[in-house]
Formats: C-alpha cells, structure tokens, sequence
C-alpha cells in the first residue's frame, strides 16, 4: 500500500522531527540531497561512471537548499556544475543559507535569468529545485521562461538534456495535480494553460508521494517518480499523522491509474501534448448495466462514480424502456 501525504501533512511530519532533536534540518536536507544523486545514478547509469555537466537552478526555499547539496555533491563526484539562485540568497531560510554558503566555498551562484543559462554549453542534466511542496501562484515571466518544457528549451536543436525535480516539477501543486491559471475563470485576462510547462524525466520525493503526484496534469509533468526515504518514519510519522483529514486527502492508493486524467477547462489540445495524458481508451471504458423502468438508480450512481473517479468512456446498458429515464 502506498500512503500519500498532503503537502501540509508532510511539513508537520519534518516539523514534529526537528522540533524533538531526532533530527536537524540540515541533516535532512543533506539526506533528501543525497536521495536525489543516487536516484539520478540509478535513473542513469552512465551518469556514475563518467564526468559530466549539470545546471541546478534553485529556488529561494528549502527546495532550493537541497539544491545546493546536490550541486555539492555533483562536483565532489567530478561533474562541471553551474547553479543558478531565484530570489535574494540573503532571505533564504537558514539551512538553505547555510548550504548556499557550503556551495559558495568551492563555486559560484549566477542570478537565474534565460539568457545567463542560456549562454553557457549544454547540460547533461538540469536539476529543478526552484519550488516544491507547497507552491500555489502562478510563475513569473522570468522564472517561466527559464523552467519552460524543464528547462529544455534554452538551447536549441541537438540533444535535450535529462531533467530531474526535487519534490515535484516547479509551479505544480502537490495537492491537486495543477499549475495555477492566470486571471479569473470569468474575466478577460483568463489563461487556462500558464506559461511555464515544465516537465520532468524523473521526479524525486522524499518520505511519501503526495497527491499532486497522481492527480490530473501530475503524472504528465513529473515523469517517472522515485520516493526516498529521508529517515523519517517511526514516531516522527505517527505523530505528524495524527489527526490527519479523511479522504481523498489521506488516501491510500495501489499504482493509481485512473487519476491520470485532466480536469474540465483545460485545452484537451494542449494536454494532448503532455505524456500520460491520452486517448479515451487509455483511461479504461467502463460498462454499467442497469435494471429496467424504476430500477436504474444504482447503475446512474456507478456510471457517475465512474466518470469521478476519470475513467476514459463510461457506457450504460438497459432495456430498452428505461432508455429515456437514464438518459
């Protein structure tokens, strides 16, 4: 059984673990850092065993402290590294400020800009430790223009580099799946597909997946998912659970497959374009068959629990007259 966790849920979790001295931030901060090189190396091999190029783009949170480590830990294993840092290191949170400091002693932070990344020859890799956990807004131009499609489309023709985000895709929402549209649902400003589409080959969480995960453009935008244990289970777990809202918040899911699906709203053209989000068919069709005049009610619930749950096509099958009744 797989336990997801909500993104609040999971800062509890961290939060219960600091506060009792079974562990520093900056010890997990260094583990979740260390997780991420290890599932790159395992992702891809051939990353292990020779000298690359990276490009780690870090946000001005704790995101962005992982990020550090794992520029750290790139260039201790012979990689070239290039960090590029969102926002004002002097308001970073204190453990993310201290392995800005850590990374400061052996290399460079550039301001996160497309051009300035732009300039410089193509990565292996691009580390996205911009935003996780928690983001709801919508990304400034800036910051859109360099995380667009993950960062790949900063250097032109030829070989794309990999991707890896920590935590999620930056601008996704862990708790439902979506990026955060521009404008009112009703007003002329409305965007329903925002700028920046970042996607990831290969997404690295820590403790447990969350929702966003499997929920709605999640699946497509963070590419294959890897969970690492940071350490954190026992009482830290039990404790930071209590208490936790019913479902769908806490649920307990098996590979979930039929989440995989977009939400009315969004330009069935435009989620064509992302992986995991396909054809009708892809989803599973499901047939319901239903009793006759008077009796269809427990069918019509299943048919639309169905459809809820995002099953691809849902059929009702009845006699002929209850036709109009279930239509």
């Amino acid at each position: 059984m797989t336990q997801i966790l909500t993104a609040s849920q999971m800062r509890e979790i961290e939060q219960w673990a600091i506060e009792s001295g079974a562990v520093t931030g900056l010890e997990l901060m260094e583990r979740a850092g260390q997780g991420v090189v290890d599932a790159v190396f395992e992702e891809w091999p051939e990353f292990a065993n020779e000298e690359h190029r990276a490009v780690v783009l870090c946000g001005p949170g704790n995101n962005g402290g992982d990020g550090f480590v794992v520029a750290r830990l790139l260039k201790a294993a012979g990689w070239e590294v290039a960090v590029y840092l969102h926002g004002d290191p002097d308001r970073l949170p204190p453990d993310a400020r201290k392995n800005y400091q850590r990374w400061g002693e052996i290399g460079s932070v550039s301001a996160m800009l497309p051009y300035n990344i732009s300039k410089i020859p193509r990565p292996d890799l691009i580390v996205d430790a911009v935003f996780g956990t928690g983001l709801t807004r919508a990304l400034c131009d800036n910051l859109a223009g360099v995380l667009k499609s993950g960062g790949k489309t900063l250097w032109k023709g030829g070989y794309a580099p990999k991707t890896v985000a920590i935590d999620c895709p930056s601008g996704l929402n862990l708790d439902n799946g979506l990026l955060p549209v521009v404008g009112s649902l009703d007003g002329p400003d409305f965007d329903p597909w925002p700028k920046a589409l970042n996607w990831a080959d290969l997404t690295v969480t820590f403790h447990s997946p969350k929702p966003g995960h499997y929920l709605s453009l999640g699946p497509g935008l963070c590419g294959k998912l890897k969970v690492v244990d940071i350490g954190l289970r026992g009482d830290a777990h039990e404790r930071g659970t209590v208490g936790m809202p019913p479902d769908p918040e806490r649920a307990r899911l098996v590979e979930p497959t039929f989440l995989h699906r977009p939400v009315r709203g969004w330009p069935a053209h435009q989620i064509g374009k992302y992986r995991g989000q396909g054809h009708k068919f892809d989803h599973g069709h499901i047939v319901v068959f239903s009793g006759g005049v008077g009796h269809g009610g427990a069918g019509r619930m299943a048919a639309r629990a169905a459809l809820r749950a995002g099953a691809g096509l849902v059929t009702m099958l009845c006699p002929p007259s209850a036709l109009q009744e279930n239509a």
